[in-house]
Parts: C-alpha cells; structure tokens; sequence
C-alpha cells in the first residue's frame, strides 16, 4: 500500500486490504488511465508516460504529486512498468540511475512531507533484455512524469528550469540551483513576469557554493541580463515574451569550474495559498 496522506493518521487496513482483493478482480490491460486517474488527490490533471524503445520493449508509468515535492522525492508517487526482460539488479540499477535527473531534481516549494513512493514493475512478457536501452528509457520516462509534476504544481502556471552552470563543483551547483529554486522571492516575481535577476545573484550568493560576484552572468532563456555581477544591455521585449510563457529557464553561470546541476520547480501563486490555507 502507497500513501501521501495526511502525517499522523494512520491508514484504515481493515477497509483498504478487503478493497484491494476487490479491485485486483477488475484488473485490465485497459485500466491505465483508471489507475493514474484514481491516484490523483490535489492532482488536477493525470500524470502518464510511454516509451518506445528500438530494443522491442516499452516503459510505461504515472504518478501523482503536486506539492510538498522536495527533495528526493517527497509526497509524490510513481510506478514505472515495462515488458523489458531484466533481473532486479538491472531493474533497480535504471531505477536509480533515473532519479538524479528527474524526482530528486524537483522541488515544487522546498517543502518535504514523510510519505513517497517510486516502483518499478517488469513482467519479461516481449522477451527482450537491454540494460542500456532500459536505462535510458527508464530516464526519459522519470523525466517526463516529474515535469508534469512541475506543470501541476499547486496553483502554478509555469514550469521554471533553474540551471547553474560553471560551479566549483557539481554539488556546489545543486546547492546553489536549490536555492533559487526554493526562494520564495524569487518564484514570486516568476509569476509576475519580473526579470528581477538580482533576487537571483543573491539566492546564489547565500547558497553556501563557492561565489564571486564579480564572475556571475544571469539569463531567463536566451537573454542574459546580467554579466560580471552588473546589468548588462539586452533585448526588453524578447526578455518579456520569455517571461510570459509557460516554460521558463533560469540559468546562471557561476564562472568558477566545471560544475553544473538542473532543479525543476515553477511559480509561486495566490492559488498556492489559497489551497494550503487548511489541512491538506
């Protein structure tokens, strides 16, 4: 049994167990969409993946979550399946393998809640075996599902990729990225489609990564706004239509080595409020 509920209360086995038996009579190779659609709580939509692969197998998956995501998961849950042939090591290596750049790189609101789940079920019905094409599908798949997570995200209205690049090291890179990822200031002035780039500098700043504010450039999407710590002259209204759309990438170039890393997040809104107000 997979659970997000509420901390601190305890799940009713006597009515869920009975159910399950219940259920399991109702099973069909068509009960996908049910399945996902069933797992949703404050979800507005389904989350759902499939993945061809040239190997002869698919990966399929989805998930539930739309707050509380961070990090490592958190309040989430996912249940990958494929027709891959493969041992459990190999199952559980993909498994891993993926989570770096998917689940673990989420973080709707920095928030972490106690229950999250991620499965990976594989019946060896096509008869295939392909550890590297299982792995990347596997990756692909976690992706995608973790992106939804981040389109659904309470009360959000846009996906923001928050990438730091040209840290001290990878870590340092992730630390920083999290940290713009989680400002409030920050996911605030993404919903008003203000390019404020110095709420950025100085979430970096304080990150704890190595930095230098003589080093640091800053560009929403393709328009940097800031470089060497300093505004920079830019292109006003290409910079407004890419604060506009729905998908939008916050990069930041430390100028200090070689490490990089990727969080996933989105907006901070009044919806968001509006649905935490009371227990959830």
């Amino acid at each position: 049994v997979c659970s997000t509920g509420l901390i601190g209360v305890r799940l009713p086995m006597d009515r869920l167990l009975p159910a399950v038996r219940d259920a399991a009579t109702g099973l069909s190779a068509e009960g996908g969409a049910a399945a996902a659609e069933a797992i949703r709580t404050t979800d507005t939509v389904r989350k759902e993946v499939v993945v061809d692969t040239d190997a002869g197998f698919v990966v399929g998956g989805m998930a539930k979550g739309s707050a509380m995501l961070a990090p490592d998961m958190a309040t989430m849950l996912a249940v990958l399946t494929t027709d891959a042939e493969a041992t459990p090591q190999q199952l559980d290596d993909a498994l891993r393998a993926a989570m770096p750049g998917s689940f673990h790189a989420l973080s709707v609101d920095g928030c972490t809640s106690t229950n999250d789940t991620v499965l990976l079920l594989a019946s060896g019905a096509s008869g295939r075996s392909a550890p590297g094409p299982l792995a990347e599908a596997m990756a692909e798949a976690c992706a995608s599902l973790a992106r939804q997570m981040a389109g659904d995200a309470e009360g959000a209205t846009k996906v923001v990729e928050v990438r730091v690049e040209g840290a001290a090291s990878d870590e340092d890179a992730a630390r920083a990225a999290r940290a713009v990822a989680e400002s409030v200031l920050c996911k605030c002035s993404w919903y008003g489609c203000d390019p404020y780039w110095g709420r950025v500098v100085s979430e970096l700043g304080s990150s704890g990564a190595a930095f230098d504010p003589d080093a640091v450039a800053v560009a929403y999407g393709p328009v940097t706004v800031c470089r060497h710590g300093v505004a920079c002259p830019h292109d006003a209204g290409a910079l407004a239509t890419v604060m506009a759309a729905p998908h939008l990438s916050v990069n930041a170039d430390l100028g200090l080595g070689a490490g990089s890393a990727l969080v996933l997040t989105n907006d901070l809104t009044h919806a968001y409020v509006d649905e935490n107000m009371g227990t959830s």
